[in-house]
């Protein structure tokens, strides 16, 4: 995948999800929302120090909406992993 289809991608998402093998293994997100995720992990002083700038409250909102669809879509991701890793070990004892 190009840089370009990213950056496309991107303009209508806040995050990209790349799977390898049907497996999650990179998240792309736009720069406005990397700093949302630092600004929510880490020492206060720093994160104001390094990213002032915070995104409009549209956006905001939105990047929200997104980053909690992606949490919830994760999740999922992670419980059907282990649903079908919990099936594969019942056919392996048959």
């Amino acid at each position: 995948m190009e840089i370009n289809e990213l950056k496309k991608m991107l303009k209508k998402s806040t995050a990209v999800l790349i799977l390898e093998n049907g497996e999650p293994s990179i998240v792309v997100v736009d720069y406005k929302t990397y700093k949302e995720l630092l600004e929510n992990e880490g020492d206060s002083d720093l994160k104001e120090s390094v990213f002032p700038v915070s995104p409009a409250p549209a956006e905001t909102s939105r990047q929200s909406d997104e980053m909690e669809l992606l949490g919830r879509i994760n999740k999922d991701i992670l419980a059907l992993k282990e649903q079908i890793e919990e099936e594969e070990k019942g056919l392996a004892i048959d």
